[in-house]
């Protein structure tokens, strides 16, 4: 039952890349609020053969008019270097995971 819906959702790039499985993710940083934070992962499509990377993010705050928020998280120089780190890492890992699927394909 779960597959035909599976396919059915994998045809929406947005829904895929949402309800997709995290593969990788990189330790949690702190933004500058007691709550606010971010998060990069590595997630897959639902049909199995698309890579995503996606911002986890919980934001120091929003500004702008109800329904058009803009998200803010602010990070001082040392966690923004982190930040880079941890964005660069999962953009190897995604490139790792789509060359290794290339490679299953040709199998």
């Amino acid at each position: 039952m779960w597959s035909p819906f599976r396919k059915l959702l994998a045809r929406s790039k947005t829904l895929g890349s949402l309800l997709g499985e995290v593969l990788f993710e990189t330790p949690p940083l702190k933004g500058q609020s007691q709550y606010s934070f971010c998060q990069w992962r590595v997630k897959s499509g639902l049909d199995d053969v698309s890579f995503f990377i996606n911002l986890k993010m919980l934001p120091d705050g929003y500004e702008g008019p109800e329904g058009a928020a803009r998200n803010y998280i602010s990070f001082d120089l040392e966690t923004a270097e982190h930040v880079r780190k941890s964005l660069d890492t999962c953009i190897l890992e995604c490139r790792r995971l789509i060359n290794a699927s290339h490679a299953l394909k040709q199998n």
